[in-house]
């Protein structure tokens, strides 16, 4: 797995993330303020957990993580992500942000992010389903609190979905264009309730002729400055009864070394002793 810029924006919210994937559990302390005997230039720790006393040891950091089939004591075929939030006390002496969270933030994003999944999801190219959960002190398991999902996925939807990786690839000199439908499912639970709302969008994407303007332009600024662009646009418009919505997502995208996506992606943001909330993202 290969962390890149984007990576670093987990420094918001905490001083020491940490993941598990396969048999090893990997934390990170730039600061070198939290971890025993980590520098500079080694700044976090690689752990073996299949084959230590990890859990029992340090059941404070690692419990969070027996969840979603992961045990700490064989290997998790998934990876998880653990960010202790930025306390008050913490973000006074932090060198790497001064912003504090508390889990009230936390859930105010989650019922963000839900209100705005369709957005989240609808120009992604592998991630299909967004659940979010809440694990209360004393709970066996965390409970899914908000889900969006991309509905009745088929083989062609994938193939409509990997478009800009399939175009990205060719040449032309003439544009291309790829149009298809996608279904939505938002869920949000409460206790025993749930709320279902299913939206039907059509989908239009479209990658710029090499000769067109804004093709010539990113050919200048990739020969010239080294900055690889690509002229990609795409627009989605509800078609279900009632709705008049209608998203762009009309952009030069500016196109760095991604790592491949796991197919079960888990992000646990770990709020305090007496609750957890988890992002959980399934992809293609």
């Amino acid at each position: 797995m290969h962390f890149r810029v984007g990576f670093n924006s987990v420094y918001h919210l905490t001083d020491l993330p940490s993941f598990v994937s396969g048999k090893y559990v990997v934390l990170f302390d730039p600061q070198g303020a939290y971890l025993p005997r980590v520098s500079a230039a080694n700044p976090g720790k690689r752990i073996d957990f299949t084959g230590s006393s990890a859990l029992s040891f340090y059941r404070d950091q690692f419990s969070p993580y027996c969840a979603f089939g992961c045990d700490m004591q064989s290997p998790f075929s998934g990876t998880l992500f653990r960010f202790p939030l930025r306390n008050a006390d913490q973000a006074a002496r932090s060198k790497l942000s001064r912003q504090a969270y508390s889990p009230e933030d936390i859930s105010s994003m989650f019922v963000q992010l839900f209100e705005e999944g369709v957005l989240a999801l609808l120009f992604l190219k592998s991630v299909l389903c967004i659940e979010m959960y809440l694990w209360d002190v004393g709970e066996p398991k965390p409970k899914k609190i908000y889900s969006c999902s991309v509905s009745s996925v088929s083989d062609d939807t994938v193939w409509h979905r990997q478009a800009l990786v399939r175009l990205s690839k060719c040449l032309n000199t003439t544009a291309e264009m790829d149009a298809f439908q996608l279904e939505f499912l938002s869920e949000r639970i409460s206790g025993d309730e749930v709320k279902r709302q299913t939206e039907r969008f059509y989908v239009v994407q479209t990658m710029a002729a090499a000769s067109s303007r804004i093709g010539s332009f990113a050919t200048t600024a990739s020969k010239d400055y080294d900055i690889h662009l690509l002229p990609w646009a795409s627009i989605a418009a509800c078609i279900s009864e009632n709705s008049t919505k209608v998203i762009f997502n009309i952009l030069c995208l500016l196109l760095l070394p991604q790592p491949p996506l796991s197919l079960s992606l888990s992000l646990s943001l770990s709020l305090s002793l007496s609750c957890i909330h988890t992002l959980n993202c399934s992809c293609l």
